[in-house]
């Protein structure tokens, strides 16, 4: 059976309803921001036109840079409102948090080009947003930062069929911040922290959904495979009491990325579990900032 775009040809929604129902309007969601939400950053034939939240700040001209923000949600849940990125805005980043195909959708490695397709629009839409292309970051938190990483670490080159308008556009990303992604598909349930025999079987089923095969026969899955060509500086944090991703994940990852060559930092927040509200604190959120000003520093950017 044909690929869904392979049956039909792309369809420009713009061109068949009005320019009211369809043209974005700013709102004020955030402190210190500029909102428009649910942008369309691609269209998939097949499934629903994939969408994201764009966040800009009020002070200053721009262009801004800007954070490429991936829900978590062990891939069967989410939206692009939660996560620890909202104070972002007012300390002039702009943050595009984005939606993408949930396991119960689609599978690997789709949702992966669904992250590197938002970040095409993000260049794509840099001038009418008052963006700066070239001062892009990743930033994910559990199965978002399983994500970001994957698309941080394939650059230009796809891993599925990729998706979206902007094609010829770039797809990498100048830095992560990973807050206790999945790092390692094949041993999360043997990483997972004091959990029960149902719960790991859980934890499994969840990788198979996702994935629809086993991470052990294939290296297809795993972020260090990608690694050997090189990629972006790493900001790795996680809690030493995670119970759903074990801290050995980006222990692993770490170890991983440094040793192909990889700027790589992983800072271990003691007695946070996943997801702990210590992963949004002024203190953490600082310290990736600082991250993501360093690492921006050494990137050209465009006259103010």
């Amino acid at each position: 059976m044909r690929h869904p775009s392979e049956l039909i040809a792309a369809m420009d929604y713009a061109a068949l309803a009005p320019a009211s129902l369809t043209e974005p309007r700013a709102v004020r969601a955030l402190p210190g921001a500029r909102s428009y939400l649910n942008l369309a950053y691609a269209t998939v034939i097949g499934w629903r036109p994939l969408r994201l939240d764009l966040h800009i700040p009020l002070g200053g001209p721009g262009p801004h840079p800007v954070v490429v923000y991936a829900h978590g949600g062990s891939f069967l849940g989410g939206i692009p409102a939660i996560g620890p990125w909202h104070s972002l805005p007012q300390r002039g980043i702009a943050v595009t948090s984005v939606a993408y195909r949930l396991a119960g959708e689609a599978r690997f490695p789709d949702p992966i080009e669904d992250i590197r397709a938002a970040i095409r629009w993000v260049r794509a839409s840099a001038d009418r947003f008052s963006l700066d292309p070239n001062r892009v970051a990743g930033w994910g938190s559990s199965a978002g930062g399983y994500l970001i990483t994957m698309a941080a670490l394939t650059g230009d080159d796809p891993l599925g069929r990729e998706v979206g308008e902007h094609l010829g556009v770039s797809s990498s990303v100048s830095a992560v911040v990973d807050h206790y992604g999945v790092a390692d598909l094949a041993r999360l349930c043997d990483d997972a922290h004091q959990n029960t025999a149902a719960q790991r079987r859980d934890i499994a089923e969840v990788v198979q959904q996702f994935l629809g095969f086993d991470p052990r026969s294939t290296s297809r899955a795993d972020p260090l495979a990608l690694a050997q060509r090189g990629g972006p500086p790493f900001l790795i944090m996680h809690g030493d009491d995670d119970h759903r991703v074990g801290l050995a994940q980006s222990q692993r990852l770490h170890h991983g990325l440094s040793a192909a060559g990889i700027s790589a930092t992983l800072m271990i927040v003691p007695g946070a579990d996943h997801a702990s509200p210590e992963f949004s604190s002024p203190e953490l959120v600082d310290h990736a900032v600082t991250f993501l000003s360093d690492s921006w520093r050494t990137v050209d950017s465009p006259r103010q």
